[in-house]
């Protein structure tokens, strides 16, 4: 196995508890069945949150749908079309809030050409949208727009066009007039924005992907940059994935010093088919860390940090009976993790967002495959100081022998207390090959052999596999490969 594979063996345990706090149920936003999608949100001075999304009416006909909730996302005003387009396709809805409480909205526009694609932007003063307004002007294929704003209002609107191998190109909108169009690094080399956030000193940091010129998206990374008084630092790479292909998922927060963490989506091993998993990496000052593994077999990661400089990771996770999705929380030196949700169906565009006391967790909810139905949901999660760490964890300890195993595998657990016990095998598409176990079990140190089949009896073939251990509500999850 390549080098990925050893980062760490990182034991993705999710933790519950009688004293645990819970996420509120999801408020659905939107009204029309159909596909609804990436969604977009921001909270003004006024504790209004605002939210944005596309809504597809035909095939290549999409429009930017408006909502607002001036009761903290229990009940939202019924959604206002804001493109007001008869037959294009817009995407992409980005949406700040000023100082004044003003709206700023920035979406790629006819997605459906992507050669002519453009970047328009909107503004509400209180009572209307004003009419759309090019930023993205004399570039047509302008796409994936980016949108941030300072403490001193100025508007950064960040976007990607497939000039030069891949460029991010950047405008600034500043007292009501826009700058010249910028290219912050102007070289043969893709550079692809992805998260942008603004610290109290009003320096920007981005988290995007790039490969150099004669590579492809396989070779990009994970890369990291500032923007400070109109000067921009050298890209610096996070990932340090090389050998194994970063996807989506890129996301960005700060901590109380103004340092950076980034999440995202990675490859890290080379089987068929591979294994992905939620990597997390942190900036010190001087140095990034090296990235660690979450949890294998994920996706839509989010990151937030709070006020006690506690890091909340939210992703998507696949089980036998659909798709998970689990918060996350470093604690005593691990990750501990609660499930928020399960749905048949999957989530997507997960965004966190932190206000005063709550977490906001902002994403898409598939609800029907054929046709394709989709809606746009907002829950919260109180932060309440050292509840995280009230967590019990009714296993001690979980390990996997040997590792790569050429088919007979041990798996060794210690039980804190009497629980109801289920050790499961997956596939890395998150079927259930196996049940080895499911009973009631004292506490006490437990020894079980899994020799390498699923439940026909049948050896599974070479590769990657999951092997899950439940106790009441508690989880913990390793992978193992099988090698013969």
């Amino acid at each position: 196995m390549k080098k990925c594979l050893y980062i760490s063996l990182i034991l993705c345990t999710i933790f519950f508890s009688a004293s645990s706090q819970n996420w509120t149920e999801p408020v659905k936003i939107n009204t029309f069945i159909g596909l609804n999608n990436n969604p977009d949100f921001s909270i003004d001075n006024s504790g209004i949150i605002h939210c944005v999304w596309s809504f597809r009416i035909e095939e290549n006909h999409r429009v930017i749908y408006y909502s607002k909730s001036i009761d903290d996302g229990l009940s939202w005003s019924a959604p206002e079309n804001i493109s007001q387009n008869d037959s294009l396709w817009m995407e992409n809805p980005h949406i700040v809030a000023d100082s004044q409480n003003n709206l700023h909205l920035t979406y790629d526009y006819n997605t459906g050409n992507p050669g002519e694609t453009l970047i328009v932007y909107k503004k509400f003063e209180g009572q209307n949208w004003s009419e759309p307004d090019t930023v993205s002007t004399d570039w047509p294929g302008a796409r994936h727009n980016r949108l941030v704003i300072d403490h001193n209002d100025k508007i950064y609107c960040f976007w990607f066009h497939d000039f030069q191998n891949g460029t991010t190109f950047l405008r600034t909108l500043e007292n009501g007039q826009w700058g010249e169009i910028m290219t912050p690094y102007d070289n043969d080399n893709s550079y692809y924005v992805d998260n942008v956030i603004v610290d109290s000193t009003n320096v920007i940091h981005c988290s995007g992907y790039h490969f150099y010129n004669g590579q492809t998206s396989y070779d990009q990374e994970i890369v990291y940059s500032t923007y400070e008084n109109q000067v921009w630092s050298d890209l610096t790479e996070v990932s340090q994935s090389h050998d194994f292909e970063v996807w989506a998922g890129n996301d960005i927060a700060l901590d109380n010093k103004l340092k950076p963490h980034i999440v995202w989506r990675q490859t890290v091993s080379n089987t068929i088919p591979a294994n992905d998993a939620t990597m997390y990496a942190k900036f010190n000052g001087s140095n990034w860390s090296s990235p660690e593994i979450i949890v294998e077999d994920p996706s839509d990661q989010a990151i937030a940090i709070d006020k006690n400089n506690k890091v909340h990771i939210v992703n998507n996770e696949k089980f036998e009976n659909g798709y998970r999705l689990v918060h996350y929380q470093f604690v005593d030196n691990e990750w501990v993790g609660q499930l928020i949700t399960e749905n048949q169906y999957d989530y997507f565009d997960n965004k966190l967002f932190l206000k005063n006391q709550f977490l906001y967790l902002l994403n898409g909810r598939v609800d029907t495959i054929y046709p394709s139905e989709s809606s746009i949901t907002l829950r919260k999660y109180e932060l309440k100081p050292n509840t995280v760490e009230s967590f019990s964890s009714a296993f001690n300890s979980l390990t996997i022998y040997p590792n790569p195993t050429h088919g007979k595998t041990i798996i060794t657990y210690i039980l804190k207390e009497t629980k109801h016990i289920a050790l499961k095998i997956y596939s890395l598409e998150g079927k259930l090959l196996k049940t080895i176990m499911k009973k009631k079990q004292a506490p006490g140190e437990y020894q079980i052999i899994w020799k390498g089949t699923d439940k026909n009896g049948k050896e599974v073939d070479n590769g990657l596999y999951l092997i899950r251990l439940q106790a009441g509500r508690q989880i913990m999850t390793r992978s193992v490969e099988i090698i013969k």
